[in-house]
């Protein structure tokens, strides 16, 4: 049995992140259904109709640009801290 934390979070056990092969960063979808709540594991693909409304009229990145820019930010942000 596992306890929500007062962020309401809760620790998915090891077993069910192997079987659905989640890694650390991985986005998942999670809803009620019938009092049951169920996670669902995102790849690019899910999460193109969630951000449509933000890209409008341009094509959605491919995982590969994603995964880029988020190297450039990260690396930015590094550098920023380390000069302050």
């Amino acid at each position: 049995m596992h306890k929500i934390t007062t962020k309401r979070q809760v620790t998915l056990p090891q077993a069910v992140c192997n079987a659905m092969a989640l890694q650390p960063g991985d986005y998942v979808e999670v809803f009620a259904r019938d009092g049951v709540a169920h996670i669902v594991k995102m790849n690019s693909d899910n999460l193109e109709g969630k951000f449509n409304y933000l890209i409008k009229d341009k094509e959605f990145p491919s995982a590969e640009e994603i995964k880029n820019t988020r190297k450039k930010h990260a690396a930015k942000k590094f550098l920023a801290d380390d000069c302050n």
